[in-house]
């Protein structure tokens, strides 16, 4: 059992008390299956702990450089976590109260809103997913993502970047639980105000739609300050992940699986958002570091599935979701395994596999050097953004639910 004054006495260190964000949950969703693999030694930890991609580029001549003070490091290792990948740097944005206030602000929106409040086939509507959201104790739920995965952002960036949140986990919440045709007048009656070139009417808005409008022109703004286009590729991004197609039936392989996973797990969004959060236009889909990409999507991919395997497989048996679109299930369907345990355990080795990988080419980047100082700084983000995966994953509630809420340690 998880100590729980060792995780809340050791996971920051003294200078950074003000900025804890309370940690209430600890799950080790990995549990006794993977008890003979062991965490690789990888050179990215070094040179995360060095802040040696920040000395790349232009920038190889200096010897002091430092992430923003945006964010604080997390010692997830010190405070006996179980933790689940190889990667040992972690961060957390200090704005997490901006982040929670601007959550709550949303869903009251959504949960008030006539035009969310259409009742769908699944008997629920999106103002009755707000309000059973607001009734939850949202500081230990999803709002924790974009602290741990953005945590260089500045609080402008930051609160955009947990309303972009919001509307994913509502919005794709709803689209696992209904068909393509319901979507539909979701996606005309909101995700359609986030394209290109599209122009709010004067008329007839309500207090959420002119909120949604509002964030998207303060995107536009800080766009045209900045000089780049970070937040228009963001919200292109955020607008092709919900245009995406329902799963297949089957997959031929891992590798297709995969793919698709990528696109369901919205990491292409997630790469974006993180461009976006650092202020600097990045190109994702560039060649220099088309396997770097892949091998990052991958990661996102598995480490999520196995933080979220046991939520997703209950409310699959239970009918609440139209798909299971999980890596733990693909690999024991794929393997014709017997057990849920044995899938788990070669989902997370291959997870390992994937960091090993990851370690590999980045010794390969660095010897070739040509990367742009953004592009090695992109990959520092990106890096914390994996450990931010597997850090959220562990300390929702979301995954783990009341069962692994941390007692008062006994006086």
């Amino acid at each position: 059992m998880t100590n729980a004054s060792v995780v809340r006495e050791r996971l920051y260190s003294a200078k950074n008390d003000e900025h804890k964000f309370p940690v209430n949950y600890v799950y080790d969703y990995l549990g006794r299956c993977t008890g003979f693999l062991s965490l690789p030694n990888l050179n990215l930890n070094e040179h995360l702990q060095s802040k040696r991609f920040l000395r790349m580029g232009k920038f190889s001549s200096q010897k002091n450089v430092e992430r923003s003070d945006h964010g604080i490091d997390l010692l997830p290792l010190a405070a006996q976590l179980p933790w689940a990948t190889g990667i040992r740097s972690c961060r957390q944005s200090k704005y997490w109260e901006l982040c929670l206030d601007t959550t709550r602000t949303l869903l009251e929106h959504f949960a008030a809103d006539p035009s969310a409040a259409k009742v769908f086939r699944s008997g629920v509507s999106l103002a009755e997913m707000s309000r059973q959201e607001l009734g939850k104790k949202m500081e230990d739920g999803w709002v924790k993502f974009a602290p741990y995965f953005f945590s260089d952002s500045d609080p402008k960036r930051m609160r955009i970047l947990a309303v972009l949140m919001v509307f994913i986990f509502i919005f794709d919440e709803f689209w696992e639980m209904h068909d393509a045709s319901s979507f539909n007048i979701v996606y005309e009656q909101f995700i359609v105000r986030m394209k290109s070139g599209f122009t709010p009417p004067v008329e007839d808005r309500t207090p959420l739609l002119l909120l949604i409008d509002q964030i998207m022109a303060e995107i536009k703004e800080l766009d045209n300050a900045s000089g780049h286009l970070a937040g228009r590729l963001m919200l292109d991004e955020m607008v092709a992940f919900f245009s995406r197609p329902p799963p297949s039936k089957a997959y031929e392989n891992m590798e297709d699986f995969l793919l698709y996973r990528h696109k369901d797990a919205a990491i292409d969004f997630v790469l974006a958002c993180t461009a976006f959060s650092l202020d600097f236009p990045i190109d994702i889909r560039s060649p220099k570091l088309a396997r770097y990409y892949r091998l990052v999507k991958d990661h996102v991919s598995i480490a999520n599935d196995l933080g979220s395997w046991a939520k997703e497989k209950r409310a699959y048996d239970r009918g609440q979701v139209l798909y299971l679109i999980n890596t733990v299930d693909a690999i024991k369907n794929f393997l014709r395994l017997e057990t849920e345990n044995a899938a788990i355990a070669m989902a997370y080795a291959l997870q390992l596999q994937v960091e090993t990988q990851i370690d590999d080419e980045i010794e390969y980047l660095i010897a070739e050097d040509s990367l742009t100082d953004n592009e090695w700084r992109f990959i520092d983000a990106t890096l914390l953004v994996l450990s931010g995966n597997v850090m959220a994953s562990i300390v929702m509630s979301r995954y783990g639910g009341e069962e692994n809420r941390l007692m008062k340690d006994a006086s």
